[in-house]
């Protein structure tokens, strides 16, 4: 009885331990999200105080150099209408002069006994300031003559700027658009994004990736990739390093518009899955390109060329593209494998092969339907759908072509363990090989992953 008591009082101490360690979690996960709030307003009112700052300096600086352009124009105009009368008065003054001294000189003359002074009577009236006399410049009226005004003072200014500030800026809660979904792929990860903002209809978004873990966007020791910008709502980042974090954001604007929203809040996310790799030990054949493309050599062995482990899981798709061709023969091409047992061909059990001819064998079966023939250039895509119980569905399309069917895989591994920060649990997964075999040289196949076809948001 009392080890029974004692086992419920452990029992209970187990379950608030665990109760302890998750509460713990959430409490963290809590402050991180009031962290969030009151960092993003703390720099939203500094956004703001900076903006009209200079916005009230902006106006500030336009108005003064609108009242210098108005006050140069009055005088340039005063100038224009000035010059004339100035010159008009400079010709009255003269002729007042000019008659102020004919007359003292005419005093002058009839006050000391003309009679005997007719030489100096003849020699007045040839005086030059006699002979202006009679030349008086015309005045223009007043009504000829400007007289400056203003105008032009807009009565409805105020309420105009009334309505242009009142709707100057705007406090959103969320970027218009946000990362919704990260999901690993090889070497890779597929972003997908949506809008939240349903007063504006996006035409047009732009991805960005960055090395780390960043939590807000106003880091300046940060710098940031542009990885995406287009109209669809989901794109593969490709050549990221496994384990390694990775922070993204998204921004969104109207078509027609060169103005971009806000950044949303970055997400961090990783892959754990390593890119697709050939094995670079095989025996007729090199690999280049970080091991991403294979080539036939003269010389070796014809064998199977397989990847570097059975690290194509179902579920992603898979390109081969012949980036050079040779010589071709029956049991030449590309497929998928359960195993890489067998070093001479791929047309046997527990594979699909996809020969050069076109011909699609499954566990060593041809198949009725043919796909075009694999040439230079081609690609050849490889979709799988994982149905469980070791049942693949399977979709091969070459050049537009396409053959779809179910297949029974003997053995299957479980990649639950495969996930990420960030990522949708894959509670079971088949992995197998991939794999090529040329007997002539020239042959040259790259294989990467594809971004599963998804409609524009």
């Amino acid at each position: 009885m009392t080890q029974q008591l004692i086992q419920n009082v452990v029992d209970i101490m187990d379950n608030a331990h665990s109760q302890q360690q998750q509460l713990s979690e959430s409490m963290n996960s809590l402050l991180e999200a009031k962290h969030q709030v009151t960092f993003s307003a703390e720099q939203s009112k500094k956004s703001l105080k900076q903006h009209f700052k200079w916005l009230e300096e902006k106006a500030i600086e336009i108005l003064t150099h609108r009242l210098e352009e108005l006050l140069s124009e009055v005088d340039r105009v005063s100038s224009e209408a000035l010059s004339p009368l100035t010159d008009c008065e400079d010709i009255l003054n003269t002729g007042i002069s000019a008659a102020a001294r004919v007359m003292e000189e005419g005093k002058k003359i009839l006050g000391n006994n003309p009679d005997d002074h007719v030489e100096d009577l003849v020699k007045f009236k040839d005086n030059p300031d006699t002979k202006q006399l009679n030349s008086v410049p015309e005045i223009p009226c007043l009504a000829d003559v400007p007289y400056l005004s203003v105008d032009n003072f807009h009565c409805d200014l105020e309420r105009k700027l009334n309505q242009l500030f009142e709707n100057e800026g705007r406090v959103l809660e969320r970027a218009p658009a946000q990362i919704s979904d990260i999901e690993e792929r090889p070497g890779s990860l597929l972003i997908t994004w949506a809008e939240v903002d349903e007063e504006v209809e996006a035409g047009e978004f732009c991805v960005q990736y960055c090395y780390g873990r960043v939590q807000s966007n106003e880091d300046k020791n940060i710098t940031f990739h542009t990885a995406y910008t287009g109209p669809n709502t989901s794109c593969t980042i490709r050549h990221l390093r496994t384990n390694t974090p990775y922070s993204f954001r998204v921004r969104s604007r109207p078509e027609g518009e060169e103005k971009w929203s806000v950044w949303s809040v970055p997400r961090t996310a990783i892959t754990t899955i390593p890119h697709y790799q050939w094995n670079n030990t095989t025996e007729g054949y090199s690999t280049s390109n970080e091991e991403k493309t294979a080539t036939r050599l003269p010389e070796g062995q014809t064998r199977v060329l397989y990847s570097s482990s059975s690290i194509y899981c179902c579920g992603f798709p898979i390109t081969f593209r012949m980036l050079d061709s040779g010589e071709k023969t029956p049991f030449d091409g590309i497929g998928l494998a359960a195993n890489d047992e067998d070093s001479e061909t791929l047309q046997r059990s527990n594979s699909i092969f996809v020969a050069t001819s076109g011909s699609v064998f499954v566990d060593g079966q041809e198949m009725k339907t043919k796909l075009p023939n694999l040439t230079r250039g081609s690609s050849t895509t490889i979709e799988t759908e994982n149905l469980g119980n070791g049942k693949v569905r399977v979709s091969i399309e070459v050049e537009g072509k396409a053959v779809t069917f179910d297949w029974k895989v003997e053995q299957s591994l479980d990649a639950s363990s495969l996930m990420g920060l960030g990522m949708r649990a894959k509670t079971e997964s088949v992995c197998l090989f991939f794999g090529m075999r040329f007997s002539h040289e020239d042959w040259k196949v790259s294989q990467q992953t594809k971004t599963p076809n998804r409609l524009p948001g």
